[in-house]
């Protein structure tokens, strides 16, 4: 049964690819090295079109994602505000996104509940969605940056008393040398809430040939191609590999 499927998705797969070649405008992260990164590039390179490569800051990303001016990005959560500019492509190619505090180990006050965040100054990444009940809330103090690193170094000079950290975060801020004994990881977590998409813009030339593009997307789920590219990130930066789509 897995060989008919997987026959079937590489018809519809050479049918998707088998018009001339075109070209994506595809928005990557300004860090060096994401997981959006490798999972972008395997859907460039499955899908064998040429790119013109962006690398913008989180928010401006999902900007320019919005206004049509970019394609398509990876590293997005959905909610139905971006819906309205985004076209989220299925499946997700992480079931979750957990999230994790970070604090000084010096920091005398305890991190057990939601609610002993609200006296604390929260350092979030600009423009991102992390869960539900923590980006609707407005009694919490946050402090919109760039990126994780620029958290840690506001963490580290006590210009935040906590921040609000991915995997890849987690694992920076517990085992770079630069931050070494330094941090530690709050009792409080946030239970696995949120999967991870590729987006792609709504006024883009992409948009109307988003089924053929789901249709290569499972077809990369279904060979392991997808779950392979997920697991050789996680292993090159010695974090635990999160739930990935089944």
């Amino acid at each position: 049964m897995r060989v008919v499927l997987l026959l079937a998705l590489c018809l519809l797969l050479n049918t998707a690819t088998a018009e001339s070649r075109s070209t994506w405008r595809v928005a990557y992260s300004t860090k060096q090295h994401l997981l959006s990164h490798d999972v972008m590039n395997l859907l460039v390179k499955e899908a064998r079109v040429e790119s013109i490569n962006c690398y913008l800051p989180f928010a401006r990303r999902l900007r320019s994602l919005q206004m049509g001016q970019v394609d398509i990005t990876a590293g997005l959560i959905k909610t139905k505000q971006r819906e309205q500019d985004i076209y989220f492509l299925e499946p997700a190619y992480l079931n979750t996104a957990r999230h994790y505090f970070v604090m000084r180990k010096s920091e005398l006050r305890s991190l057990n509940q939601y609610s002993d965040l609200y006296p604390m100054r929260v350092g979030v990444k600009l423009g991102a969605k992390h869960f539900e009940r923590f980006d609707q809330d407005p009694k919490l103090y946050k402090v919109k940056l760039n990126n994780q690193s620029e958290c840690l170094n506001m963490l580290e000079r006590k210009r935040v008393d906590v921040c609000l950290a991915g995997e890849t975060g987690r694992h920076k801020a517990l085992n770079s040398i630069k931050w070494a004994g330094k941090f530690k990881i709050a009792k409080f977590e946030v239970p696995y809430d949120s999967k991870v998409y590729i987006g792609i813009s709504r006024q883009s030339s992409l948009y109307p040939k988003r089924a053929k593009l789901e249709h290569l997307l499972n077809y990369l789920q279904h060979s392991g191609k997808l779950s392979a590219t997920i697991e050789n990130y996680y292993h090159s930066q010695q974090i635990p590999v999160p739930v990935m789509t089944n």
